[in-house]
């Protein structure tokens, strides 16, 4: 009889250890998921981030854009007056040295 004890005994602790092992199954596979979760969280924060990096860097680069455009329109229109009004001199020398030719 003292074997049918020890049988049942050692029945009962591998029953024990099987629901010990299930038990850290289905934790291990809860720290799984949750570590996924966290995972995805993550991922989702950083490509957020990402948009809203991108979305500074095209304001940026628009501001910088427009500030070029506009200095070099500056620019242009300051060469443009400077030519005119260079070359409204020279029509009017041209033309008085025309007319003293011309008229006695």
């Amino acid at each position: 009889m003292a074997g049918s004890g020890l049988i049942r005994s050692l029945a009962e602790h591998e029953q024990a250890l099987v629901k010990q092992l299930e038990e850290a199954r289905q934790a291990a596979e809860a720290k799984v998921r949750e570590a996924e979760a966290k995972a995805a969280q993550i991922l989702t924060e950083a490509e957020q981030a990402a948009r809203e990096l991108e979305a500074q860097f095209r304001a940026r680069t628009a501001a910088a854009v427009a500030r070029i455009e506009r200095e070099a329109r500056e620019k242009a229109e300051a060469e443009a007056k400077a030519i005119a009004e260079a070359a409204t001199a020279k029509v009017a020398g041209a033309v008085q040295a025309v007319l003293g030719e011309v008229l006695p």
